[in-house]
Parts: structure tokens; sequence; C-alpha cells
């Protein structure tokens, strides 16, 4: 009777233990990159005095984005994880092909240079597919140039300007066997406007809003 008490009693310890093993959060570590195409929003504000009368207008541009990232990431359990990384967004605002009086057409090339840290919590995993939400924040640097166009023709570049960039990132993500995926990422900045450009009319841009869909892959 012993016998059978103490064989039982190591069969329940080592099924406990094994159960301890298993329900262990599962922790990994890795790099990733992504790259993809979005579209960004621009907004811009005119101000000066022409003929000794004063004027103010606002306009807002679409543009054409393209994004790559690179970074590490760290996963404390399955489900949630933490990522930091290197993300550059190229902007192109073709903006006026011929300008209104006393603005004249123009157009504007950018890129975003930032740090991010984001968070990662899958709200579905199973072994072939995990859909999760992501949510972080960037900051860095926004540098461009802005310059002069007529119709199709684009001049020379007028004015160069850089400014701090302070941003939140939001989006969701679906992975394909824990190593392939695709993004859709907003990423917000809550920057004031840039001074781009002076001589009587006073130029200011914002930093542009994007919106991307990206491939990313992990564990290359």
């Amino acid at each position: 009777m012993r016998k059978l008490f103490l064989i039982c009693a190591v069969v329940v310890g080592c099924f406990a233990q094994l159960q301890v093993i298993e329900n262990k959060p599962e922790t990994k570590s890795g790099f990733f990159f992504g790259a993809g195409l979005g579209v960004g929003a621009n907004a811009m504000k005119f101000a000066g005095i022409q003929n000794n009368l004063s004027y103010s207008e606002d306009q807002s541009y679409a543009s054409f984005v393209v994004s790559a990232k690179v970074g590490g990431y760290y996963y404390f359990t399955k489900m949630i994880g933490l990522r930091y990384y290197y993300n550059l967004d190229v902007n192109f605002n073709p903006g006026e092909s011929e300008g209104r009086a006393p603005i004249e057409g123009f157009y504007i090339l950018s890129g975003s240079h930032t740090l991010n840290a984001d968070a990662v919590v899958n709200v579905f995993a199973s072994r072939n597919i995990e859909f999760a939400v992501v949510g972080g924040v960037g900051m860095g640097l926004v540098a461009g140039e802005y310059g002069g166009r007529y119709k199709t023709v684009y001049g020379p570049t007028e004015n160069n300007f850089v400014d701090f960039e302070f941003r939140f990132n939001v989006g969701a993500r679906v992975m394909f066997d824990q190593k392939y995926g695709l993004e859709l990422m907003a990423k917000l900045p809550v920057t004031p406007m840039t001074q781009v450009a002076g001589d009587g009319i006073n130029y200011r841009k914002s930093s542009p809003y994007y919106f991307t869909l990206d491939f990313v892959m992990e564990r290359f």
C-alpha cells in the first residue's frame, strides 16, 4: 500500500511539474524589418501681406508615402511583446500645379526619421496565424525641401526645412507562421507646424499624417 501511495505521489508530482513547465511564459526575441506603401495627409498655412492687404489661407493635400523600418523585438509572453526600431517615411506631396495669386504652384518632398517603441498585444494566436494590435510612440526629425511647380514641371529647390517630430503609432497586424505578416499602421504627429519660407509670404506646414500598409518579417 505504501509503495502504491509513493508511486501515485511521484506521478502526481511529475505531472504538476510538467504543467508548470508548459504554462511558463514563452519569451522570444530577435530582429524584424518592414516595408510598405501608403498615403499621407498634409496641411499648409499661407499668410502674408500683398498690396498692403493681409491674407491667410489653409490648404490640405494628399501625398504618396514609402515606408521602411528595421529593429528588434522581445515577447514577454505569447500574448504581449515590445518592439523598438528605426522608421523612415518618405513623403511626396505634389501640392498645387498652378497656384492662385499670391501663392504660386509648389511641391514638397520630405522624410521622417524616427526612433520608435511599440507595444504588441496578440488578441488571437494559433500555430499558424496571429492577430495583434499595435500602439506606441516615435520621435525624431522631419526634413525636406519645398520647391516651385508649374503644371508637370518641377522647379529647383527653394527652401529646405528640418524640424523635431513626435507622434503616436496605432495599428493592427496579422502574422503567418510567426514569421511573415502585414501591418496597417497610422502615424499621428502631435508637433506644431513648421516654418518653411519667408520673403513676404509665410509658409507653414504640419508634419504629415501617414497611413501605410507594410509587409513585415521576423526571425530572418
